[in-house]
């Protein structure tokens, strides 16, 4: 591993939802569910926006109208893939190639992402990340070939997402840093950010 691996980190992180399972959740009835979509963005685990609570909440609205939800969650990294690193870059690199060369034996095409179904957004933004999390999967296992005590809990990266916040800026509406945790045994401290608002 890196010696300088982003690990033992705490920050807050921010999961839309309903309003049921919101109330499930802080009760304790029931945990999380890790999303397993073939198109999730960094492979499979309960997915959060860290320090973001209102896009969170936008991305609640947008799927579950007047019924959203936001719960908030301190959150320690543990052992943290963190794709604003280069040293996960690497990783991704490698196994993307060593994915491009099994595809091509089998004779498969290499998967690709695309843009929202409905054309909702920045079609540049691609967020069916299909390819990307079929890499990220893969890193992660040859991560831990290479050093067998290397098991990732969590999986972190910044993104750029939406149209330009002004005309000519680099800034776009939506960019935030995409938290993705694989470990539940994390998400301990929760608590209900509306209470704040």
């Amino acid at each position: 591993m890196h010696p300088f691996h982003y690990c033992d980190v705490t920050v807050y992180g921010f999961h839309g939802c309903n309003k049921e399972v919101k109330k499930q959740i802080l009760s304790g009835a029931v945990k999380f569910e890790h999303s397993v979509n073939k198109y999730d963005w960094l492979g499979a685990g309960v997915y959060f926006w860290e320090n973001d609570f209102l896009r969170a909440q936008q991305w609640a609205t947008e799927i579950h109208g007047d019924d959203a939800a936001v719960i908030g969650a301190k959150i320690t990294l543990g052992q943290c893939f963190d794709l604003s690193n280069s040293f996960a870059k690497d990783l991704l690199r490698l196994s993307y190639n060593y994915l491009l060369k099994e595809w091509q034996k089998m004779n498969v095409a290499t998967p690709v992402n695309k843009s929202h179904s409905k054309g909702k957004g920045n079609p540049a933004d691609m967020i069916l990340r299909y390819l990307d999390k079929i890499v990220i999967e893969n890193a992660i296992s040859l991560a831990h070939v290479f050093e067998s005590n290397t098991v990732y809990d969590t999986v972190r990266a910044p993104f750029q997402e939406g149209f330009p916040v002004y005309p000519g800026s680099a800034f776009r509406e939506h960019d935030h840093i995409h938290l993705c945790v694989r470990n539940p045994e994390l998400l301990t401290e929760l608590f209900d950010p509306e209470t704040y608002y």
